[in-house]
């Protein structure tokens, strides 16, 4: 019963997120052959972020004529975020032999954990995975901010334990067009998911053709 009182914050939010997970991916999810046209879910919000890496700022609609893959983080996360991650590194090794990494595709992970990520900290854990930094953003900006913008892609969310500050978030990447229309919900890489680096690779593809 103590465990339970002690707990019941987290175990209450890591059941929805659960829950709208299944939900978003029931909703938008499934998957594309690459010749399937994704549809419009809605436009993605612009934002303007610091790149941890370079310090430069980084306006998020500069990058339209691009197909993107947003994911939000933070470097802590003791489960999901690293394998999702390294899923989006495996996509990364694709789309550098297809010639499109950089080009015509770009990834933005985003942390909501500032405080703790900083541009170390995050240097640190993209280099984990192997990241070029030419065609994939690591951004941080106020918590407060960056919660909100969770929010703007609509249906996500994130929560922090008031008294662990730990997180708890959908785990989900987010496809976006070319024109800067959100298309899909990405499944992360955690437990029971059937996302794999091709099974992404066949939604780029069907975003490019778009």
């Amino acid at each position: 019963m103590q465990f339970l009182l002690k707990h019941s914050f987290k175990l209450a939010v890591s059941a929805l997120v659960v829950l709208m997970g299944i939900y978003l991916y029931l909703t938008y999810g499934g998957s594309s052959d690459g010749s399937q046209k994704l549809p419009v879910m809605y436009s993605a919000p612009d934002f303007t972020m610091t790149d941890a890496i370079s310090g430069e700022d980084v306006k998020f609609s500069n990058s339209n004529g691009k197909v993107r893959l947003v994911y939000f983080y933070w470097a802590n996360c003791p489960d999901v975020c690293p394998p999702t991650t390294q899923l989006m590194s495996q996509v990364q090794d694709k789309l550098q032999a297809d010639g499109k990494f950089g080009t015509d595709v770009e990834f933005y992970s985003i942390t909501f954990d500032p405080e703790r990520d900083t541009p170390e900290a995050i240097k640190k854990y993209s280099e984990k995975f192997h990241a070029d930094y030419s065609g994939w953003k690591f951004l941080r900006g106020e918590e407060q901010s960056t919660a909100k913008l969770v929010t703007q892609f609509n249906d996500m969310f994130v929560v922090k334990d008031p008294e662990t500050n730990e997180y708890a978030h959908l785990d989900l990447i987010v496809l976006v067009d070319r024109e800067g229309n959100v298309r899909k919900y990405i499944e992360g890489n955690h437990d029971g998911t059937p996302t794999t680096a091709d099974t992404i690779m066949k939604d780029i593809r069907s975003a490019l053709k778009s």
